[in-house]
């Protein structure tokens, strides 16, 4: 087999296998799921089995008995109030509609369908309903099936990863082996680094936003907090869509401490996204994620609107992190193409 035919073949084998993920991208959710679920707690799997001395299969079943206690806590302490809130918020936007369709006919004519037709929009959707709240949460939470598959999934790629790797990268051609190794080290640090991350982000962010906007008095500080922890997986666009809605309920609501009217609560709202999210940018970010994906904002934001368009809020999650394995292939390969290339310009010969 001439190297000629070997890089076909295995381009066409690459775009074969990307297609078939594509298409098959629905059912895919929990194993995805899994995977990233094993970047984030291997460490504390390598803790448990290098200090401690425990085998990885106790180490991974201490990991889920401790993941279950602590979603059974939470469980018991917030569901009730987010319940609460949920139901709070839906009969609020139902009056606050009702109230809006009776406004808009006072409005000029060439108006009126535009409010009526948005209007109705969002008393379709589901936005506002109780199950809404956790729908950035995995769809593997939701179904016993996927659950199941998740679990067993993430149970072995814990026990196994390493050892899965190491049969992937034994199928590499040996002159080829050490760097695939270097690329999947790189990309395997981008990605872990950036999902552990971004998980811890999303609690630091929601615990303080929590806090701040308890302090404010704004309705529904739970509920707002959780919402905008989670919108910071969403780069870019994320923190904007979470500061407008949470500006935009305490200017509705009109509910603020300290005697604030509906301008003024809204404003310092929006003070307090800006104040964190500069917080965050200089101070946790680096330290936290390390700015490892390293890519230009039009890159991150065009990755995350792709990633939507294709898969949804699984796109979302994963769209910075792809691409910026992409950068490192694309980065290996072209350090390759420039050390080829002579590093003194060539003297033409004069005649």
């Amino acid at each position: 087999m001439t190297i000629k035919f070997k890089t076909i073949f295995f381009i066409t084998l690459g775009i074969i296998f990307v297609w078939f993920m594509y298409i098959e991208r629905a059912i895919l959710t929990p194993f995805i799921l899994a995977a990233i679920f094993a970047y984030i707690f291997n460490p504390v799997v390598d803790f448990f089995y290098h200090k401690v001395k425990l085998p990885r299969t106790i180490s991974i079943f201490i990991i889920y008995l401790l993941i279950m206690g602590s979603v059974i806590f939470l469980s018991v302490v917030l569901t009730r109030r987010i319940i609460d809130e949920s139901s709070e918020l839906k009969d609020y936007v139902t009056n606050l509609i009702e109230t809006t369709k009776q406004q808009a006919n006072t409005l000029p004519d060439f108006i009126q369908p535009l409010i009526n037709e948005t209007l109705v929009s969002l008393e379709r959707s589901k936005f506002f309903s109780t199950e809404s709240i956790f729908i950035l949460f995995p769809k593997a939470i939701s179904r016993i099936v996927s659950l199941f598959i998740f679990l067993f999934s993430a149970f072995y790629f814990l026990k196994e990863g390493r050892s899965m790797i190491d049969k992937l990268l034994n199928l590499v051609p040996g002159k080829n082996r050490i760097e695939v190794e270097i690329i999947a080290r790189r990309i395997n640090a981008v990605l872990g680094g950036y999902l552990r991350g971004q998980i811890l982000l999303i609690f630091i962010v929601s615990l303080v936003l929590f806090a701040a906007l308890s302090i404010l008095g704004i309705k529904f500080a739970l509920i707002l907090a959780i919402f905008s922890g989670f919108a910071e997986v969403i780069p870019i666009i994320g923190p904007i869509t979470a500061t407008s809605v949470v500006a935009l309920v305490a200017f509705v609501t009109g509910s603020a401490n300290f005697s604030l009217n509906p301008m003024q609560a809204a404003i310092i709202v929006i003070i307090v996204y800006f104040t964190v999210r500069q917080i965050q940018d200089y101070f946790i970010t680096p330290y936290v994620m390390g700015r490892i994906s390293k890519l230009h904002p039009l890159i991150v934001l065009f990755a995350v609107l792709a990633g939507g368009h294709i898969w949804g809020v699984m796109g979302f999650v994963l769209a910075v992190p792809i691409a910026a394995s992409i950068k490192i292939v694309l980065q290996f390969f072209l350090d390759k193409i420039n050390e080829k290339k002579p590093s003194f310009p060539l003297k033409k010969t004069s005649k």
